[in-house]
C-alpha cells in the first residue's frame, strides 16, 4: 500500500509568542543597565554632597566661622562675580579683536597710500613736459619730504608695543591657588602711533601745483598754460582718490584705536575693582583655601542645576541614610544582574522590583541598627557625640542589599532574642531525627513548613539540628507527625 503524499503543504507562521523570552531578556537587561546608572549617578550625587559638607567643618576653617549656609551665600556672591569678570573680559576680548582688525586694516591702507603715491609721482614725472607749457617753467616735483612727528599719546591710552605680549609673566605676580587672576594693565594688542610714510604725500602734491598756480599769476598771457595745468591738475587728483580713501580710513581707524584703548583700560580698571572687592581683607573669601572651597561648591552647582544643588543644605545624618538606602540599591541590584545572568528565565519583572525594594528596605534597617549600637560601627569623636562613619553605612547598605535574605533571618533572631517571653509554654527543644520520621512518613521539609506555619528554611534547619525548634512549633509538628512530643524534642543540644 503506497502512503499518500500532498505537496506544496505551506507551513504554519511561527506566532509572536516565540519570540517573547528573548524581548523579556532584553527588556530586563536594559532596565537593569538604566538601574546601575540611575543608582550610581544618585550615589554620586549625594556623596559629593556629604564630602563638602565634610569640608566645611574642616579644623583649618574654625577661625572663619562659616557653615553650610554662609558658604551657599559666598557661593551666590561668586557666582556674580564671574559672571561680571566674564562680561568685563568678553568686552575687554571684543575691543582687542578690533584693535586687530585696526591693525590689518592699516597694513592695507599703508600699501594702498604708496603704491599710489608712486604711481602718481610717475605720472607727474613723464607728464609734466606735456601739460606744463611755456611761459611756465618745468619744476622737479619732490614727493619725498620726510613724515611730520607723531602726534601726542592720548592721557588715558598706556602705550604698547605693536606686537602680541609673549614675554614671561613675573612669579612675583603670580596669585595665589585659589585666587582669581587679576587684569592686567594695557590694552592686549596696540598699535604702533608713527604715521604712514606716504602720509605728507598729498601736501607735497598741492605745494607743486600751487608753485604753478603763484608763478602764472605773475606771468601775462598765460591763459593757455594756465587750462593745460588745470587739466594737469585734474589728472593727478584723479589718480589720488584712493590715496585720499586711505588716507580718511586711517584717520577714522586712528580715531577709534583711540577710543578701544581707553575703553580697554577702563575695562581692566573695572575687573581689578572686582577682584578687589571680591577678596576684601577681613573678609572669608580672603582666604585662599576658603575660596576653592567655595569654587569647588559652584562647580557642584553649575554640574547638578539649581535643583539638584539644595541637597547640600540637608542635615549630614539625611545625607548618611540615603547613601544606606541607595547603596542597599545598588546591592540589590548586583545581586540580581549575577542571578539574571546566571539564569534568565527565574526572575520576573515585578520580582526584580520587589528584591529592590527589599534591598532599600533591609539597608534603611541597617542604618538604625547601627545607630542603635548593635553592629557596634559607631565612631567616637573627641566632643563625646557618636558620629557613623559613611563609609561604614555604605558597606553596610550594599552588604544588606545583596544578602537581603540572610541579613532578614538575622533581624530575626535579633528581635527574638531581644524580645524573648519567658512564661508557661514549652522552652526551645531539638528535634530528634526528624528527616528519618518525615522521610517514613513520605513528608518533605516544604510540607512540614506548611503545615506549621514556618519557612523552608526553618524547616532545614530543624531537621538538620543547626536550629531548635521553638516551644510554639513542637505541638503542631508532633500532632503532624502523629507521634508524642516525648519522642521527638529533647533539651540536649547535638554533640
Amino acid at each position: 500500500m503506497v502512503a499518500e503524499t500532498y505537496t506544496g503543504m505551506a507551513q504554519a507562521a511561527p506566532s509572536w509568542r516565540v519570540f517573547s523570552p528573548s524581548v523579556r531578556r532584553v527588556l530586563i537587561g536594559l532596565f537593569l543597565i538604566g538601574a546601575f546608572a540611575a543608582t550610581s549617578a544618585v550615589l554620586l550625587l549625594i556623596v559629593t554632597a556629604e564630602q563638602l559638607q565634610n569640608a566645611v567643618g574642616n579644623p583649618d576653617f574654625a577661625p572663619l566661622k562659616i557653615s553650610t549656609g554662609w558658604v551657599r551665600q559666598d557661593v551666590a556672591y561668586l557666582e556674580q562675580y564671574w559672571a561680571d569678570k566674564g562680561a568685563v573680559t568678553r568686552r575687554e576680548k571684543a575691543a582687542n579683536d578690533e584693535l586687530f582688525q585696526i591693525s590689518a586694516r592699516n597694513a592695507k591702507t599703508r600699501a594702498v597710500m604708496s603704491s599710489t603715491a608712486d604711481g602718481v609721482r610717475n605720472f607727474i614725472d613723464l607728464n609734466d613736459s606735456v601739460y606744463i607749457l611755456p611761459p611756465l617753467k618745468l619744476r622737479t616735483f619732490n614727493g619725498d619730504v620726510p613724515p611730520p612727528p607723531p602726534p601726542p599719546k592720548p592721557a588715558e591710552a598706556s602705550p604698547a608695543p605693536a606686537t602680541l605680549d609673549t614675554a614671561t609673566p613675573d612669579e612675583a605676580a603670580t596669585p595665589p591657588p585659589g585666587k582669581p587672576v587679576t587684569a592686567t594693565e594695557g590694552p592686549g594688542f596696540a598699535l604702533a602711533n608713527t604715521l604712514p610714510v606716504a602720509w605728507p604725500f598729498g601736501s607735497a602734491v598741492d605745494d607743486y601745483f600751487d608753485a604753478y598756480y603763484n608763478e602764472l599769476d605773475t606771468l601775462p598771457n598765460a591763459e593757455k598754460a594756465r587750462q593745460s595745468l588745470n587739466t594737469f591738475k585734474v589728472e593727478v587728483y584723479k589718480r589720488m582718490t584712493p590715496f585720499f580713501a586711505a588716507k580718511a580710513a586711517y584717520d577714522s581707524d586712528a580715531s577709534t584705536k583711540r577710543a578701544l584703548e581707553a575703553q580697554i583700560n577702563a575695562l581692566q580698571k573695572q575687573a581689578k575693582q572686582l577682584d578687589d572687592d571680591s577678596q576684601a581683607p577681613g573678609t572669608p573669601l580672603a582666604n585662599g583655601s576658603y575660596w576653592s572651597l567655595t569654587e569647588d561648591f559652584l562647580s557642584f552647582k553649575t554640574l547638578v542645576g539649581d535643583f539638584a544643588y539644595n541637597i547640600v543644605a540637608l542635615p549630614r545624618m539625611m545625607l548618611v541614610l540615603m547613601i544606606a538606602i541607595f547603596m542597599g540599591i545598588l546591592g540589590s541590584l548586583i545581586y540580581i544582574t549575577m542571578d539574571f545572568y546566571n539564569n534568565p528565565e527565574a526572575r520576573g519583572f515585578w520580582d526584580i522590583m520587589f528584591r529592590i525594594g527589599l534591598g532599600a528596605g533591609v539597608a534603611f534597617a541597617l542604618f538604625f541598627f547601627a545607630a542603635a549600637g548593635t553592629l557596634a560601627l559607631a565612631q567616637t569623636k573627641s566632643g563625646g557625640q557618636s558620629d557613623m562613619s559613611p563609609y561604614l553605612i555604605a558597606f553596610l547598605g550594599i552588604t544588606g542589599g545583596y544578602l537581603s535574605d540572610r541579613v532578614t533571618q538575622w533581624m530575626r533572631e535579633v528581635g527574638e532574642n531581644t524580645f524573648k517571653i519567658k512564661g508557661d509554654g514549652p522552652p526551645n527543644r531539638w528535634a530528634i531525627d526528624l528527616g528519618g520520621k518525615l522521610a517514613a512518613a513520605g513528608l518533605d521539609n516544604a510540607t512540614l513548613a506548611n503545615a506549621t506555619g514556618a519557612t523552608v528554611g526553618d524547616a532545614e534547619s530543624w531537621v538538620a539540628q543547626t536550629k531548635p525548634v521553638p516551644g510554639d512549633k513542637q505541638g503542631l509538628v508532633a500532632a503532624f507527625l502523629r507521634i508524642h512530643p516525648s519522642q521527638i524534642f529533647t533539651d540536649i543540644p547535638p554533640g
